[in-house]
């Protein structure tokens, strides 16, 4: 398997660019970084680029960010631990000299040779992936209508985008009638002449602009950009943590349960005007989890969750009766903080985490606001959210109590309807 230097080496010679030119294309793009830069990374001189500058890289090249860091041939499911501790060695190779690199590759062979690996052969000249095929029509006008509504959004006009991006690079209006698509690297400019700096949320827009995935349910112009981009996170997800508080989450939710909670909270936390609209944003998410049961959803709520009466006792009996077949499902996993003398509590409202197939990409938190929510991606704060998972996890009931306890709260429904 090539290294990422041997990879960036590879697609620069095959899509006939210099260093200098991918410098000034990411620079103008909204990713400062330099030819000499471009260069060491070219050499293996700098082995740790950020996760921003690889995603324009592969913009760029027009390879997936997967082939760049050498993990095309990775399978997810059990040697996915295997694959991340062997990440962490190559990142910790950072900074030795040329002869430790050297002696380090020796080590690597011989153990290769031990457990009857073959040998690792030089990458072939015509490796590089083909550049993508074009957009098909969807892929096009979902492109172009989410282009339109972040322009929009920014208050910008046609003119201006041009004149930011320069005149004759990209046909604006083509682009947004989705009759054109423009190229990666153009969308990268245009993200960032919208104002748009959140990594999540250009990824979102790219992965569609690189045609990586077909459009989505989620791609349509009426669901908000950063709502958007937390279905896509959620789509992706391997893993699933959530914490809440006031309701029982989105993905759990039977649909009477859930229009009760956005009649509650408002439709403009999901960014639609009626209820209907939002109500049928929590059912296509629900649709689109279920068909994929690899993923794996990790819930812990506050027991007043189960008490507190925001619908009929008959709904919340059905409620709780979903509740009680998920918990049971063995991709779910749901947990209670009691009511009566918690042993912890974060100072924080509900959140969600989430975790990826792919070694290269780092956990997200997304802290669920009042009118928006908020994706992060600094590791400092993303460490911080799964501190509080984790305190909240060994201090709520386990698989089989949450079974108890919504039995028991079932039980309470039930005398007080008469059964």
């Amino acid at each position: 398997m090539a290294n990422f230097a041997e990879r960036l080496d590879l697609a620069l010679t095959k899509r006939g660019f210099t260093g200098a030119q991918v410098a000034s294309t990411l620079t103008e793009a909204g990713i400062p970084i330099t030819r000499a830069y471009v260069s060491q990374l070219r050499t293996g001189k700098q082995t740790n680029p950020t996760l921003q500058v690889l995603r324009a890289l592969a913009s760029c090249l027009q390879v997936s960010v997967g082939w760049l860091v050498g993990d095309d041939h990775l399978e997810s499911g059990a040697v996915e631990d295997l694959q991340l501790r062997a990440a962490g060695l190559g990142g910790s190779a950072s900074g030795l000299s040329e002869s430790s690199l050297t002696v380090l590759r020796g080590v690597v062979e011989l153990a290769r040779r031990a457990e009857g690996l073959p040998e690792e052969p030089p990458p072939a000249a015509d490796a590089v992936p083909e550049a993508a095929a074009p957009l098909s029509g969807p892929q096009r006008r979902a492109l172009g209508r989410r282009l339109h509504g972040l322009r929009l959004a920014a208050g910008l006009t046609v003119e201006q985008v041009e004149t930011a991006i320069g005149r004759g690079t990209a046909a604006i209006p083509a682009i947004e009638e989705g009759r054109v698509a423009p190229p990666p690297i153009t969308v990268e400019r245009l993200l960032t002449v919208f104002g748009i700096t959140s990594p999540p949320v250009r990824e979102y827009v790219l992965t569609l602009a690189r045609g990586e995935r077909e459009a989505a349910w989620y791609d349509a112009h009426s669901i908000p950009v950063w709502l958007a981009a937390a279905y896509a996170l959620e789509r992706r997800a391997t893993l699933i943590r959530t914490f809440h508080t006031q309701f029982v989450p989105p993905l759990l939710q039977t649909e009477e349960y859930a229009r009760a909670a956005l009649t509650v909270m408002g439709p403009a936390t999901l960014g639609q005007q009626t209820v209907d609209e939002a109500l049928a944003l929590v059912m296509a998410r629900q649709e689109a989890l279920s068909r994929d049961s690899a993923t794996v959803l990790w819930a812990i709520i506050d027991e007043s969750v189960l008490v507190r009466s925001i619908v009929g006792r008959h709904t919340q009996l059905r409620q709780l009766d979903l509740l009680m077949e998920h918990a049971k499902r063995p991709n779910v996993s749901l947990h209670v903080v009691p009511m009566d003398d918690p042993a912890y509590l974060p100072r924080t409202g509900p959140f969600t985490l989430w975790r990826f197939a792919e070694a290269f990409e780092p956990d997200i938190a997304c802290a669920h606001g009042i009118e928006s929510d908020h994706l992060i991606t600094d590791t400092g704060a993303v460490e911080t959210y799964h501190q509080a998972f984790t305190k909240l996890s060994v201090t709520t009931t386990t698989r089989e109590e949450t079974v108890e306890l919504l039995g028991l709260h079932g039980e309470r429904l039930s005398r007080s309807l008469g059964k």
